[in-house]
């Protein structure tokens, strides 16, 4: 392939999550009448829309491999992804806050019950930190990584289900901290 075509592809699949969950969005809000309401509706829809997040999903790992095939060194790849799942995350935050007209406490209820708006950056951090890590299961310092890796892969899943289960809030963030820093301690030794 033709590294300008190669570099307008990857660009494209890179924004197309973005491009997905904004046309639909905007979609979904003008259709539901262009309101308050309708936008809550929109973005509790949106963010719990299985084919939508998929596709993003895979649009990205498409990018990457594109991207770490014939364009970039991984690390320059690693910061693209990084910044897409901080801008992905803030923006979720931001239009959750804004459906509910800025308030603190609706506005972060809304955003912790869109699925997908929690799921793609956590997933998109944690493809990032597999670049980061090399682990060699035959050392007893690979042991630590792998357990280290496998403890930081499941916090997010661990802060969704005891959302799921009705945990309280600070329940939820806490045991998902608590395994992120073990993580990061065994990540260490």
């Amino acid at each position: 392939m033709r590294k300008d075509s190669v570099e307008d592809t990857t660009f494209i699949l890179y924004i197309l999550p973005i491009l997905l969950n904004g046309g639909y969005g905007l979609w979904s809000w003008v259709v539901g009448g262009a309101d308050l309401a309708a936008l809550q509706q929109a973005y509790s829809y949106l963010t719990r829309e299985p084919l939508i997040f998929l596709a993003g999903l895979l649009a990205v790992c498409a990018a990457v491999i594109l991207d770490t095939r014939y364009l970039s060194p991984l690390e320059v790849v690693d910061k693209r992804v990084t910044r897409l799942g901080f801008f992905c995350f803030i923006t979720a935050l931001i239009i959750a806050m804004a459906a509910t007209g800025f308030n603190l406490s609706s506005g972060l209820i809304l955003f912790l019950r869109g699925r997908y708006a929690l799921i793609f950056p956590a997933l998109l951090m944690v493809l990032t930190f597999l670049f980061r890590v090399k682990v060699d299961l035959t050392q007893p310092k690979g042991l630590w990584r792998g357990l280290s890796l496998i403890l930081l892969l499941t916090s997010p899943l661990t802060l969704y289900l005891l959302w799921r289960t009705g945990a309280a809030w600070y329940m939820m963030f806490a045991t998902s901290l608590i395994l992120v820093v073990i993580s990061l301690i065994l990540m260490k030794r």
